[in-house]
């Protein structure tokens, strides 16, 4: 199946409060349109399935959460005009009994498509990065059931994620924060008997560090959000039909 997408979005505005002097006492709403082209289908006896498309997003009067640099009060702006563009491509594969592969790989490059005013507080010039954008991320995840008894049936498989770099916040200088890639790799084995399943799984098995959020420009700027920790856990779950 070959397809055509055009879309569009819209995000309301709103009022600052307590934003104080020289900073907007509202910001107008964003909106978005979206074009995406894209390719779907079923391979060698359904065993493979892709999917991949192409996309553009222009995005005009974006909002961007600020800090005024007086008081440090938190508050939202309306920002230049956008753009996001990029490829994404997943597949699934059953190539044995049992066994199932899901992988997908997604470039993005998504910047200003203009600075910001002189007026402006932040700092921003045409092909600046948005904020926690990385231009590369990727997914792969493995699952194989097998048979222990006639009614009970084995699971064990992992899941292995990677976001590339991503820059920070917009601040009044030209320097943002730098958000290193990460990866993670969580791994999962278990039963189902019936309607219910049971599922032992370590989540984040190396315990990385990976940053979601924080530095320079957020609030306050020396702290930072973290991608759980190393976890460990036994889910029982039962499904009602």
């Amino acid at each position: 199946m070959v397809y055509a997408r055009l879309a569009s979005g819209y995000r309301a505005g709103g009022i600052n409060y307590e934003a104080g002097i020289g900073t907007p006492s509202q910001y107008k709403p964003d909106t978005t349109k979206n074009y995406e082209l894209g390719l779907k289908g079923d391979f060698l006896e359904h065993k493979l399935a892709l999917d991949a498309s192409i996309y553009y997003i222009d995005w005009k009067n974006i909002q961007l959460g600020v800090i005024n640099p007086t008081n440090g009060v938190y508050y939202i702006a309306n920002a230049s005009p956008a753009k996001s563009q990029g490829l994404e491509l997943s597949a699934e594969s059953r190539p044995l009994a049992g066994l199932k592969i899901d992988a997908w790989v997604a470039w993005d490059d998504a910047e200003l498509k203009q600075a910001f005013p002189s007026t402006s507080t932040i700092y921003g010039v045409s092909g600046d990065r948005l904020p926690y954008t990385s231009r590369f991320s990727a997914n792969s995840s493995l699952q194989q059931d097998f048979p222990i008894t006639s009614r009970v049936t084995g699971f064990v498989g992992g899941t292995l994620s990677y976001v590339g770099d991503r820059q920070g916040e917009f601040t009044s200088t030209a320097q943002r924060q730098d958000l290193p890639a990460y990866a993670k790799t969580d791994l999962r084995g278990g039963a189902k008997y019936d309607s219910w399943t049971a599922n032992l799984f370590v989540n984040n098995i190396a315990d990385k560090r990976g940053v979601l959020y924080g530095g320079l420009g957020a609030y306050p700027p020396w702290g930072f959000n973290f991608i759980q920790p190393r976890t460990v856990g036994l889910s029982v779950v039962k499904t009602f039909r």
